[in-house]
């Protein structure tokens, strides 16, 4: 068969036209000079919201400075020489953090002889409570019993010498001798039997009492040594940061002398002057959306916490405090004490103002905007389930975003007031801007 030839076949003809027909299907896009488009990048996620009309009063900006919610300027209890001063300014520092060592060698010492004193006393208590041991008794009882025998001898020995002395055989010296060593030995024994008696029913409760009262007093005087010894390490208050250090290794420090200032910065407060024509729309708890050139790229609000009743006379001015939740960026607080605060305090007039939610307005450039999803149909405030009305329809939930020029106002319930730019109930991105460009399809999520 490897000789045979098929004349008339169709096969070869087909196979080379086959084959001609793949050459030029993947061959047309390199004569072409183009490549595979690549696909489209997905729509990014987006949560949006709407523009809402509220009442609300109108704001108005009053500079303020931006103060530490603490200030300690933290001292010593004690004299000492500072041996250890490890804090420098600037450092944060955690409540009951270490920031200064007072020399403490003679404590030291006193606390260690104290400290045996106390266990000497605390031996001698345990030995009275623990009561007389058996070989104590027994040795009580042997004592006892040697002074009998003595005493059986001396009667016997004066009731000899006695029947002597009537035969003439003794002398009198010798019989009042020998009753004066029986009445010695008699009261030997009544001692023993006393001892003996004492043995068995071991130490009195005063004697116990006032051995536990001496081993409390010695433990109050360690307590004491402990505490003179805590006093010599000073510690921070609370945490914060070192903002001024009033001392340095090696000097002398007395009673009262101050050490460091700390300042509690993860919180602030805004201490505004506010005139006494607007001081009476104010009250406790006013959300305050606040503006710090240090921190333009930022939306800030607070809360009045303090309208304080006594105004300055010279300018008629009182001061209002307001409190905000700093921010720690790579550990240094974004607001510093000292800095220079707007706030705009709701001290105007009541009326209509449009509002949104303070995540929905970008800043960081020139002009703060937000993101308006063009032909987004329903909004709701639970369930933010919104799609474009074209492709409701199908099901693609998109919409086409575009940037709106903003002017700020004042701050509610955390939302901020928006003037002009912006129409009522527009749908507003408040999750997923900071990733957006006019124009762009985004997707809505719930």
């Amino acid at each position: 068969m490897a000789g045979v030839r098929l004349r008339g076949s169709p096969w070869p003809r087909v196979l080379a036209a086959g084959g001609l027909l793949a050459a030029e299907i993947l061959l047309s896009p390199i004569v072409a000079g183009q490549s595979p488009a690549p696909p489209a990048p997905p729509a990014p996620p987006v949560v949006i919201a709407r523009a809402r009309a509220v009442e609300l009063q109108s704001g108005q900006p009053f500079v303020g400075t931006v103060l530490p919610a603490r200030t300690s300027d933290v001292g010593s209890a004690v004299d000492g020489r500072i041996v250890d001063f490890p804090v420098n300014d600037g450092q944060f520092v955690r409540e009951g953090q270490p920031i200064a060592e007072l020399l403490r060698g003679l404590l030291e010492i006193e606390k260690a002889g104290a400290i045996a004193e106390l266990e000497r006393r605390k031996q001698v208590l345990g030995e009275l409570k623990a009561g007389s041991r058996p070989e104590e008794v027994e040795q009580a009882q042997a004592l006892v019993a040697g002074f009998e025998a003595r005493l059986e001898y001396a009667r016997s020995r004066v009731a000899r010498l006695g029947r002597l002395a009537e035969r003439g055989t003794s002398t009198v010296d010798e019989v009042q001798d020998a009753q004066t060593e029986l009445q010695a030995i008699a009261a030997q024994l009544r001692g023993g039997r006393a001892a003996l008696a004492l043995a068995e029913a071991g130490p009195r409760e005063e004697q116990i009492a006032q051995a536990a009262a001496a081993a409390a007093v010695q433990e109050a005087e360690v307590e004491r040594i402990n505490d003179q010894l805590g006093k010599h390490t000073i510690r921070a208050p609370f945490d914060g940061w070192v903002v001024q250090r009033f001392t340095e290794k090696g000097q002398w420090l007395s009673r009262g002398g101050l050490v460091a200032r700390i300042a509690e910065l993860g919180q602030v407060e805004v201490e505004a002057r506010v005139p006494e024509l607007s001081i009476s729309g104010l009250k406790e708890g006013a959300a305050v959306r606040l503006e710090f050139d240090a921190a333009p790229g930022e939306i800030w609000i607070g809360n009045v916490i303090r309208v304080v009743p006594q105004a300055d006379l010279l300018s008629r001015s009182f001061p209002v405090k307001i409190r905000v939740e700093n921010r720690i960026v790579d550990g240094e607080p974004v607001l510093k004490g000292g800095m220079l605060a707007r706030a705009w305090l709701p001290v105007g007039r009541t009326g209509p103002a449009l509002v949104v939610p303070k995540d929905a307005v970008v800043l960081g450039g020139q002009q703060p905007f937000v993101y308006v999803a063009d032909s987004v149909a329903d909004v709701a405030a639970a369930d933010v389930k919104v799609a474009d009305t074209a492709a409701d329809a199908a099901g693609s939930g998109t919409a086409t975003v575009r940037r709106v020029d903003v002017v700020l106002g004042a701050a509610i319930d955390g939302n901020v007031e928006i003037r002009g730019g912006l129409e009522p109930d527009a749908a507003v991105v408040v999750r997923g801007n900071e990733r957006l460009r006019p124009g762009m399809t985004v997707r809505i999520q719930p």
